[in-house]
Parts: C-alpha cells; sequence; structure tokens
C-alpha cells in the first residue's frame, strides 16, 4: 500500500491496550512510528488479557498453515527469549495432555500428528513412565510437551509498554473510540463522543469489542466483518498443595482446550477454564460449578474428591467460525490504512510478539 503524503493527526493509532495492541505498538515503535495507543478501560490489560491461565503454548494443536500454528510456534521462542532477556518471570514447567479412554487415545494420535506437522516434537509416554514423572495422575497414556510454561503476563505488559515510551509514543486511557470514517484519504475517528481525529494508520484490536468497532467504520463492507462467538471460562483454585509439578491437559473440546490444571507462579493449583457460550459480557462464577470441575478432574485426579476448590476469576474469548485468527487489512476489503484483528483467543498471549512484527512489516510501506 503506497500513498502521497497528507498530513494527519496521528501517524498509528491503535485501539486497545490488551497484550496484542501493546505488541502492535511495540512493534511499530520499534520502528521508528509514532504510535497513538487508545484503551477505553482505565488501565491494560483489563480483560482477555489478565483474565486467562498465563500459558506459553508450544503450537500443538492447530492446523498446519493456519494464523495460529504460523505465529505460536514462532512466538513460543520470542516469548521466552524476550522474558529471560527483561528478566520476566517465566516457569518451563512443561505439559502433559491426557488419554483417560480409548477414544481419547485416539484423539492423543492425531494430536501427536498436528504437532509434527508443525515442527513441534511431543514425546508419547506410557503409564509406568508417568507415575515415576506425576505420582498423583490417573491416565493411560499422555504426551510430553517440554515447550510449554507459564509466564508473569502483567510484568510483560509493563515491559511492552516500557518499550513503547521509550520510544516516545504514548497510551491514553479512559478514550473510547465511538465512530470511524474510512472514506477519505486519512481515516478519521472520534474518542468519547467528543472530539475527532485524523490518523494515515488505525488498527482495531480491540478484543471482545472488535467486531462491533468495525460496525462502526463507515467505508467497510459490514459483510466482511465475521460472525464471532463470545466463549467464558471460569477458573477454580485448590486449596493447599498442588498434585501435579507440570501443566495437564485433557483432549481438547469443541471451544477450548477442556478444564485444565495450570500452576500460577506461586505454585498454586488452578483448575479451568471451562467452555460457555455467553451472550453478553459478564464475569460471575457461580459456586454451582463446582461438581461440573470435579466430575471433570477427577479423570486424571481421583483425589479432588478430598480436597477443597473454590471460584477464582473468569475470562472471555472470542472465537471466529473457523477457529482462526483473523486479521484484514488492504488485501482482504480495500481500505487504505485499516486493520481489524478478529477472534485472537489462545494462543493470542504466546502469539503476540510475531503478530505485532507481521502487522508493523506489512504496514511500514504504506507509512513511507
Amino acid at each position: 500500500m503506497h500513498m502521497r503524503k497528507i498530513n494527519t493527526d496521528f501517524e498509528c493509532v491503535v485501539v486497545g491496550a490488551g497484550i496484542i495492541g501493546l505488541s502492535i505498538a511495540r512493534s511499530f515503535s520499534k520502528r521508528g512510528v509514532n504510535v497513538l495507543v487508545l484503551e477505553k478501560n482505565a488501565k491494560f490489560g483489563e480483560e482477555t488479557s489478565s483474565r486467562n491461565s498465563g500459558v506459553i503454548h508450544a503450537g500443538i494443536y492447530y492446523p498446519k498453515g493456519s494464523l495460529k500454528s504460523l505465529f505460536c510456534k514462532k512466538g513460543n521462542e520470542e516469548l521466552y527469549k524476550y522474558a529471560r532477556k527483561r528478566k520476566i518471570k517465566i516457569d518451563k514447567c512443561q505439559k502433559l495432555i491426557v488419554s483417560c479412554s480409548k477414544s481419547d487415545e485416539i484423539t492423543l494420535n492425531k494430536i501427536k500428528s498436528i504437532a509434527n506437522l508443525n515442527g513441534v516434537k511431543l514425546l508419547k509416554k506410557k503409564n509406568s513412565d508417568l507415575k515415576k514423572m506425576e505420582p498423583n495422575l490417573n491416565c493411560f497414556s499422555a504426551l510430553l510437551s517440554k515447550g510449554s510454561g507459564i509466564i508473569d503476563v502483567h510484568n510483560l505488559m509493563l515491559n511492552f509498554i516500557s518499550d513503547i515510551e521509550r520510544k516516545k509514543s504514548q497510551i491514553v486511557f479512559n478514550s473510547t473510540v465511538d465512530n470511524v470514517d474510512a472514506t477519505q484519504e486519512k481515516i478519521l475517528f472520534s474518542v468519547n463522543s467528543k472530539e475527532t481525529f485524523s490518523t494515515k494508520l488505525f488498527i482495531n484490536c480491540s478484543g471482545l469489542f472488535s467486531h462491533i468497532l468495525a460496525k462502526n467504520i463507515l467505508g467497510l463492507k459490514k459483510e466482511l466483518i465475521p460472525k464471532i462467538n463470545l466463549i467464558k471460562g471460569d477458573y477454580m483454585k485448590l486449596s493447599g498443595k498442588s498434585p501435579f509439578s507440570r501443566l495437564i491437559y485433557p483432549v481438547p473440546s469443541k471451544f477450548g482446550l477442556g478444564i485444565h490444571s495450570t500452576l500460577n507462579l506461586s505454585g498454586q493449583t488452578i483448575f479451568g477454564p471451562d467452555d460457555e457460550k455467553i451472550s453478553k459480557i459478564n464475569y460471575n462464577i457461580s459456586e454451582r460449578k463446582k461438581k461440573k470441575f470435579v466430575n471433570s478432574i477427577k479423570k486424571f485426579w481421583p483425589d479432588i474428591i478430598d480436597r477443597d476448590i473454590a471460584p477464582d476469576y473468569s475470562g472471555i474469548r472470542t472465537k471466529t467460525e473457523d477457529n482462526d485468527f483473523m486479521i484484514q487489512d488492504y488485501t482482504n476489503h480495500k481500505v487504505p490504512g485499516l486493520v481489524n484483528l478478529f477472534g485472537i483467543d489462545s494462543p493470542g498471549l504466546t502469539s503476540s510478539i510475531p503478530i505485532g512484527e507481521y502487522i508493523s512489516s506489512k504496514c511500514l510501506n504504506y507509512l513511507r
């Protein structure tokens, strides 16, 4: 995309200060572009970015050629590298995907094949191996992912912000972008229904609201906005000592990776998320869900029936119909300077650095 020089208030505007928006802004800033990040909340990363498992994924489940497979494997390596360089707390604790039935065994073999296609090596472990690795685990067999781990997401976002501000770009909070006019040479947008500004590049990565903001973009064909499902996932915290030293995952469900056992960086065990299709955003967790969690977890950890779990937090993720990230730019919608991101759910955290690099490198010619 090339354009003749026109004067605008801003060079690049990114809507959304979650992990993805911050990564995109960081990547542009590194390339010498002045970026304005607009966030409707009072703080950064208040929605999907702070309401997830904090897991660094290896790139196991995603069909070869999908954006998820492309970004996740690259992101895994880059995230560990960045975290070590910045001394962000990580734990490369590994992950086991467990088989608790004969049908699970078939699914495990499929997962291993998909991982191989993505260049991710998984080791098949039989029951006798697993008893030594995780004495409390009850299953037939499992796949071991050595590249999986956990990260301090809050500290990661703080470091991205530090990178952005060091390059003289800025983040403004309590700023809701209402209407966008992309029918002219420059993109016009209003903030908090008051002032109108102009920008050369407008990047919509407003997470749960990306598809809603897209509907308010004049000049964007509405049939290009994908159908988005909101999937709510609740988490429960285990009281007392953790039974496992690794992340334990069942085989995936339709909308997610199943209720799994993860660790936080304090060594506590968190179970979740489950998946529930919702129409309105709410983060309430019902005590009544305990039974569902226990029934699911006891398949791989029967001792849970003697332990206490309590509601911890919940998160909401956006899903496209084909369960892949969707990044739309000029090649899709023919609107110069506009980029929309939809359905950036898991492994969005792991993929954050390469998504930022991908978008900034693609748009750089347009700014020049």
